[in-house]
């Protein structure tokens, strides 16, 4: 991977100002040396530098994965143009979906309202992470679906995140959930959080049944009517150094 200097300081002496510009006469810069920039979001290795202020744009969540069925699905981070893909997304959700996502019937135009995908498809990456699946099959500069999309948005003052999933009727029951679940729990061991949570209603069995698989531990709230999930990460990650857990992972079988 080649491998950039990034800018430590600038020191600036004089400055000439007028009413319309500001010119340096005299400037020093200082590099980062190269080396020590080769940081790896996605493996959580210790940054060696300060993060940018802004993070860029996670381009290493971009993949092509098959489905079960067989479908080669693009995954990939939301983008801000993302926007009329959602908006045509929610057209194929059908209301039974809805109400297990949200928890209520929210209508159509709600959930498609400039205001609400504005916040959805432009991401603070410092504190979400929102994935998308694409069916590669049909996606091409003039023609795209969007068939999932999956949240992971961190907690306010503590290192916990809650996550949320919804996938377009067609195209559940191949394994699209679990895939961006895994993802996002990926994403979170890198991120250093010490957990993950969510609530799911007890309906829900296809998700109840993935987030098990996962490693979710649930607890049944009688007084809300809700399933309470909760995925320790420091726990799960004691558990994958653990040889004899790893050997059984590796002699199950595999389906993609």
């Amino acid at each position: 991977m080649e491998k950039w200097n990034w800018i430590r300081e600038i020191e600036i002496n004089p400055l000439l100002v007028s009413n319309n510009s500001l010119v340096a006469l005299d400037a020093r810069v200082i590099l980062h040396d190269a080396c020590s920039m080769d940081v790896d979001d996605y493996t959580g290795q210790t940054a060696k530098v300060i993060r940018p202020a802004i993070r860029p744009y996670p381009t290493q969540y971009e993949q092509n994965w098959v489905s079960k069925k067989g479908r080669v699905i693009l995954i990939r981070a939301i983008m801000p143009e993302d926007e009329p893909l959602v908006v045509d997304f929610h057209k194929r959700v059908s209301e039974e979906s809805v109400y297990t996502r949200f928890f209520s019937d929210m209508k159509y135009e709600e959930r498609t309202s400039h205001d609400r995908l504005t916040r959805v498809c432009h991401i603070d990456y410092d504190r979400d992470i929102a994935l998308v699946a694409l069916d590669g099959e049909k996606c091409s500069d003039s023609d795209c679906k969007l068939v999932a999309a999956a949240r992971l948005t961190k907690e306010h003052g503590v290192d916990v995140a809650e996550f949320s999933i919804l996938v377009s009727d067609a195209y559940q029951g191949q394994g699209i959930g679990e895939k961006l679940l895994r993802e996002l729990v990926c994403h979170a061991k890198a991120e250093g959080l010490h957990a993950i949570e969510a609530i799911v209603m007890p309906s829900n069995r296809a998700m109840i049944h993935v987030l098990e698989k996962v490693g979710f531990e649930a607890s049944y709230d009688k007084e809300e009517g809700v399933v309470k999930q909760y995925l320790n990460l420091q726990k799960q990650s004691e558990e994958e150094r653990d040889p004899s857990v790893q050997l059984s992972c590796f002699t199950e079988p595999i389906c993609i």
